[in-house]
This record gives structure tokens, sequence and C-alpha cells, in this order.
């Protein structure tokens, strides 16, 4: 048997391009986080070493340099020469010259290999790149002091800064979008999918009445005439036929009525019931009289649990998820309900020690008509799910950690007054 291969969806192909991606557009931002800097850094760096080389030039060919005093550079806040003994040989402000720089930045300077370069603030306030570098002149080496403004190394870094801002925010603000459609895609497909169970119930309605007038009137009178034959027969095999036609018309009668219930249009939420041991055992002495044998299901139940569901409706869902969870266990087994309250709702909970669901079974656990045994009608959690949606509440069906199947309820709370 070939098996088949199960092809992502549409919105796991999303997912994962918009993974890809994200994945690129934050490795570019770290990236150009991490290279503005060093390259804002090496753009000062190659402006001081071009200015180095061309004062060092002026300064080899006038000795007095005076020449220096005319040189100017867009970037440049100022630039001074100092000899080995800390004082000021050039400056361009000339009441400087002659002075003690005070400091000793310059010293290592004079064995370096690279720029001495570090970042001061003037007394202006403004954040400068100051350097020192070697001048080899004909007659001695002096330290050129070298202090650039960093507007243009800033920008570099400003522009990198919000270049990520942008991208984040567009990163950010896409998959919130994504997830936005995504949430509205989904609810979509659930709105299709409630609408196709809405025209489903339609249909089932006219059905359902058609089997109310054309079909249940006849199969009362197959089953009368049956059990009348039953009775009346002295041939054993003649009663056995009959007792075989009343039983098939019984299940017949079964299915036309658990049609009619899914069929049927109210409003199960429009009341509030008292959740209590004996509501739970009158609807087990139901599915117990119908066959279920000796067996006592185990009770946990939150005194005062009140749900907002009226009482016949929310009988019927209990008698339903008793029938399937006997159905489901063997001679011996459990059934346990648990009831508890969670904020506003309450939670419902029916385990069976039988075999649990099958993959494929989970999945369809509440399709109207799909059902695992050969005579069911695959109806019961159907109606249990048109009782609970009804009443504003949620069912889930799961296979319980230790073996068998537990079904969830979740109800909406509410509070009946009480008579004064």
């Amino acid at each position: 048997m070939r098996r088949q291969i199960k092809r992502p969806g549409a919105d796991t192909l999303l997912l994962l391009g918009g993974i890809v991606i994200t994945a690129i557009l934050l490795w570019f931002v770290v990236n150009s986080q991490l290279t503005a800097r060093p390259v804002a850094q090496a753009l000062l760096q190659g402006l001081a070493l071009s200015l180095r080389q061309t004062i060092e030039n002026l300064a080899a060919r006038d000795p007095t340099f005076k020449t220096l005093a005319d040189f100017r550079h867009r970037d440049m806040a100022y630039f001074a020469l100092i000899d080995r003994t800390g004082r000021i040989r050039f400056h361009q402000n000339p009441a400087l010259e002659g002075e003690s720089v005070g400091d000793d930045r310059y010293l290592s300077a004079f064995s370096a290999a690279a720029p001495v370069e570090n970042r001061i603030r003037l007394g202006t306030g403004e954040e400068v790149y100051e350097a020192h570098l070697p001048l080899h002149l004909p007659q001695e080496i002096l330290i050129l002091r070298l202090v650039l403004h960093t507007w243009q190394a800033d920008q570099i870094i400003s522009r990198s800064r919000t270049g990520t801002t942008i991208l984040l925010t567009l990163t950010t603000g896409a998959w919130g979008m994504g997830l936005l459609l995504v949430r509205l895609r989904r609810r979509e497909a659930r709105q299709r999918e409630k609408m196709a169970r809405l025209e489903q119930m339609a249909r089932l309605g006219e059905l359902g009445a058609v089997l109310a007038h054309e079909v249940r009137t006849p199969l009362a009178g197959i089953k009368g005439y049956a059990q009348l034959l039953e009775e009346r027969s002295a041939d054993d095999r003649s009663r056995k036929f009959a007792a075989l036609i009343a039983q098939e018309s019984i299940r017949l009668e079964g299915l036309v009525n658990d049609l009619l219930d899914y069929a049927h249009r109210d409003d199960p939420g429009d009341g509030c019931t008292l959740l209590d041991e004996a509501l739970v055992e009158q609807a087990w002495n139901a599915v117990e009289r119908a066959g279920s044998g000796p067996i006592k299901p185990e009770m946990s139940i939150v005194p005062g649990l009140q749900v907002a569901c009226r009482p016949e409706r929310l009988q019927q869902l209990l008698i339903n998820l008793f029938s399937n969870a006997v159905q489901a266990i063997s001679a011996g087994g459990t059934v346990r309900l648990s009831a508890t309250k969670e904020r506003k709702m309450v939670s419902l909970k029916i385990r069976d020690s039988g075999a649990g669901f099958s993959e494929g079974a989970l999945k369809r656990a509440f399709d109207p008509f799909f059902t695992t045994r050969p005579r069911g009608s695959g109806l019961g959690l159907a109606i249990c799910r048109k009782i609970v949606e009804g009443c504003g509440g949620a069912i889930s069906a799961a296979n319980a950690d230790k073996g068998g199947a537990e079904i969830t309820v979740l109800l909406p709370s509410c509070h009946r007054r009480k008579p004064s």
C-alpha cells in the first residue's frame, strides 16, 4: 500500500517563510549594529592619518611652522605639535604656544605603532575624537595632537540605528499584521464551519419533520404488532422472528428520536440548573434502565454548581455522555464524573476505563453520523456538542493519561435567585 505523504498547509508555509525572512532581517540588523561603530572609527582613523601626512609635509618644509597657521579642514577642531618635554611647539591658538600641555596622553605616541586615540569632551560640551601621531621631522620627532569633529562618523552610527529601528518596526508590524490575518482567517473558517452546521441542521430539520410524520407512526404500528405477535404466537420460531422485528423497530425508533433531537431548534442556555448528585443519578438511572448493567459511576461534584442550561437539555447531555462511556467499557469497567468551578465556567469531565479513541475517531468524534460501532447512530456526541455550544460552552474529547476516553465540557455558570 502506497504511503500518503502529508504536505504542509498554507499557514505552515507562511509561518516558515516569515521565520526565515525575520531571521535574515535580524542578522542584517545585528551585523549593521556590530559594523557601524568600527566603520565610523575607521573613517576617523583614515582622516587622522591623511591630515597627519599633510601636516608633516608642511612642517618639514617650514621649520618655523608659520605655514601651519593657515591650514584648515572642515572636520578638524584644532591641532597642536608637542615635543618630548610636553611643551607646545605649535597650536592653532598662538596664545598657547610655549605652554605645557598639562597631561601625559601624548607620551605613549612616541613608541606606539598606531595612533593613540580616544574621545574627549571640549569645554563647549562637544564630544570629539583625539588622536596622537608622531611627526618625523628632519631635526626632531614631535607629537601631533589632532582633534576632529565626529559628526560624519556619528552620522554613520545614527543611520545604522535609524535603519535598525525602521526594520524592527516593519518586522514587528508585519508579524502583527500576519497574526491578525491568520486570526481573521481562522475566525472566518470557524464561521464557515458554523454556517455549514446550521445549514446541515436545517436540512436535518426538514428531514426530521418528514420522519416524524411519515415514519414514526407506521414504525410504532410495526413495533406494536410485532410485540403482539410475540405474546400470542404459539410457535417458538414465530415468536423469535416477532422479537427481532420488535427489537429492530425499537432501534429505528431510537435513531428517529436522535435525529429529531439533533435537528430540534431551541435555546438550551435559557435556564439555570443546579448540577448535583441527584441530577447525575437521575441521568444514570435512565442509562441503566436501557441495559447498562450493574455499574455505578464514581462522582466528585463541588457543591452549589449552577450552569446556564435548561434542566431537560442538561439531563439529555448527561444521558448521552453516560451512554457513550458505558458502551465503551467492558464488564468490571468504571465511569468517573467530576464537576468543578473554573472562574466563570463549570468544568464537567466524564472518563471511562475503555480503550479510548483512535487517532481518526478523535478528530471526528463530534461529527454527525460518525460512529465506530456497527449499530450506532453517530449522533450522540453531535447532540452533546449542539447542546453545549447552544449554552455558550465548549466540549472536547481526549484520551486520558491512564487509558480510556475523557470528555471535557465547559458550561457557563449562573446564579439562580432563591425564592423569597
